[in-house]
């Protein structure tokens, strides 16, 4: 059977602070190079059809430096080969992090998969025409807004007259939206539903569930070194949410998910002990904005600045996590539910 290329471009929408982006692309690069995690995503991912036919036991990762014919260069991915049960597959990872969407995804696409047949014939491994590789680019997106770009090269062009429509370049993309996919769409067990469940994460709260919930994984066990790389991810993620001192988590997922569990408990009577009423505003609005989006804040700004009491402004803290909707929340502290009004 004909070798088969998948291209694997994750992006991140989390930060656009360079040093911040860099430490995420980092963390993900760390993540990614774990053979399960590769097997995780192709079993979440593909076809039931194409995961049949592949032999992961021989998942191996390789060199990842090449550069084109102009000097385009491409350094720094996880490539990864497989062998398929009656032949060799080759699977291209190709981490490519971003802050936003990119209108012209499809292109890069493009590209990537020309320097790597490029680099395939380069070395031999390309096969005759004819022989060549199939591709199939997959883009595991963590934007902070729905993907809503195109994701098939034809659709870049203007329409044309059907005669020359032959001619033009086609390679379409599979996206997995990670921030908004149901994490029960994702197969039990596999770890693709930590990372979902992880990047769905917007309060201490959310992010020490999720941790608890990986330190028990119902799947296989994690070893102690991917469990290392999940860790270092999210540590990053916890210090993006707090506002003061970092947050120590330790090396293992128990000391973390210990960590988060203990910040989360103290977490409203550190911001009254420190800032009363005013830093626990502040608390509200940012948890609102980590699990709404951004701007939805300026709809309670007015609600909030008529509640005076520490307590009370620890309860709306909860009914965030309660909350579906900005609007439900905006109803709940509008009519003053438990509040003893």
């Amino acid at each position: 059977m004909a070798d088969i290329v998948f291209s694997l471009f994750l992006h991140t929408g989390r930060c656009a602070v360079a040093r911040v982006v860099f430490m995420h692309d980092r963390n993900y690069k760390r993540l990614f190079s774990f053979r399960r995690m590769v097997e995780d995503l192709l079993r979440a991912v593909c076809d039931v059809e194409l995961v049949e036919g592949l032999d992961f036991q021989g998942l191996t990762k390789l060199s990842t430096d090449y550069v084109g014919e102009r000097g385009q260069e491409r350094l720094g991915d996880c490539v990864w080969r497989v062998p398929f049960h009656d032949g060799w597959i080759y699977l291209l990872v190709l981490l490519e992090f971003q802050s936003s969407k990119d209108a012209v995804m499809a292109l890069r696409n493009l590209e990537y998969t020309a320097l790597l047949y490029t680099e395939l014939g380069r070395t031999g491994h390309l096969g005759a025409p004819g022989e060549w590789p199939p591709v199939l680019p997959l883009v595991l997106y963590n934007g902070d807004t729905p993907w809503t770009e195109d994701v098939e090269m034809r659709r870049l062009i203007a329409p044309t007259l059907p005669v020359l429509e032959p001619f033009q370049p086609s390679q379409r993309s599979l996206v997995l939206d990670e921030r908004r996919i149901a994490v029960d769409d994702l197969p039990v067990g596999n770890l693709m539903r930590a990372v979902a469940g992880l990047e769905q994460s917007r309060t201490p709260e959310e992010l020490g569930q999720s941790t608890v919930e990986l330190g028990d994984w119902p799947g296989a066990p994690i070893g102690r070194e991917l469990g290392r790389a999940f860790v270092a991810w999210i540590q990053e993620m916890a210090n993006l949410m707090e506002s003061g001192e970092p947050l120590e988590l330790g090396e293992t997922l128990e000391e973390a998910s210990m960590a988060l569990v203990d910040r989360v408990a103290e977490w409203p009577e550190m911001y009254r002990r420190e800032g009363g009423t005013e830093a626990l505003r502040r608390v509200v609005c940012r948890m609102v904005e980590r699990r709404f989006g951004v701007g939805t804040t300026s709809r309670l700004a007015n609600l909030l600045a008529s509640i005076d009491d520490a307590d009370r402004l620890e309860e709306v803290t909860l009914w965030v996590m309660d909350c579906r909707t900005v609007d439900e929340l905006i109803g709940r502290v509008s009519r003053g539910e438990g509040l003893g009004n």
